[in-house]
């Protein structure tokens, strides 16, 4: 018992630190091949920024929009085409205005991958702190995170925006582009996720612990009562 409280003690210091540490590194990779074209960080979203401007300052998004002759992520705007059929050739394109959608939708990635981080913020700050119930608190903060960030990465598979480029890719090349998860996210689910077992099965060998210890005590007792 003295060894699992002393890994209780030394574990959380570095899971926390490292999911931090992860949320500066990207989440998000959208890949031609095996080259990254554009990489959204944790923190991007943390602070709010748009994933869609992000994408359109890349110099691969920039020379697509060039050829194809439209806005990537402009769904409401119609391909223009000249008298050929081809698709017209336009030099700086304006950024569309973000709709009310996008930014509740930004809004609302925002707080959500802020749970995680302040989770994994408060986590670092109670393993410094002597408090009973330690370990529960450290679950219970885990297990939001994961939670959390499980959602995100489901949604974010699911996402509008990355599903078009996909598809814009599909059109143009057979599909070269993929869209996945970062190793950060995966390291820092994993972590949040290690924590839970960890502390779960702390707190349930020590209830085995205890049950244990008042079943000999009680044993003892008969024993003493009947001498």
């Amino acid at each position: 018992m003295r060894a699992l409280k002393i890994i209780s003690d030394l574990l959380p210091i570095p899971s926390y630190t490292v999911i931090l540490i992860c949320f500066f590194f990207p989440f998000i990779t959208i890949k031609c091949g095996t080259t990254e074209l554009v990489s959204v960080t944790g923190f991007d979203y943390v602070v709010g920024t748009d994933m869609k401007e992000k994408m359109k300052s890349n110099e691969f998004s920039k020379k697509m929009q060039e050829k194809l002759g439209k806005d990537l992520f402009d769904t409401t705007q119609d391909s223009s085409v000249d008298e050929d059929g081809n698709p017209k050739k336009t030099e700086g394109l304006p950024v569309p205005a973000e709709t009310a959608d996008e930014k509740n939708s930004r809004i609302a990635m925002m707080i959500m991958m802020g749970i995680p981080f302040l989770m994994a913020i408060a986590g670092l700050i109670f393993s410094f702190i002597r408090i009973k119930r330690k370990g529960l608190l450290h679950i219970i903060f885990s297990a939001i995170g994961f939670l959390v960030l499980l959602i995100f990465g489901i949604i974010i598979k699911s996402s509008s925006e990355l599903n078009a480029v996909s598809s814009m890719a599909d059109g143009m090349g057979g599909g070269m582009i993929s869209i996945g998860m970062g190793t950060a996210y995966y390291m820092a689910t994993i972590l949040f996720l290690l924590i839970i077992m960890f502390f779960g099965m702390e707190k349930y060998l020590k209830n085995l612990y205890k049950e244990e210890q008042e079943i000999r005590e009680e044993a003892l007792d008969e024993f003493l009562t009947k001498d």
